[in-house]
């Protein structure tokens, strides 16, 4: 099965922002509420199509507005 393309690049922006901020998965797994690391990097690799409120806890866990993430 073929990944979307904008989850792919969603989640590709989710990791450079974190590593920007110098924040392991287990770190922004904690500062966003998640459950575990597993998840994050998940996302990071677009394997999944994540939550509107899991994408939320993510830009607040980084500081970001939507649009600064989609723009990187």
């Amino acid at each position: 099965m073929k990944k979307n393309k904008d989850i792919k690049d969603l989640g590709f922006n989710i990791k450079i922002e974190r590593m920007r901020q110098g924040l392991s998965q287990e770190q922004l797994a904690e500062k966003a509420e998640l459950s575990n690391y597993q998840h994050i990097s998940k996302i990071e690799k677009g394997d999944i199509d994540m939550r509107v409120s899991t994408l939320v806890k993510i830009l607040r866990a980084l500081k970001l507005k939507f649009e600064d993430l989609i723009e990187l």
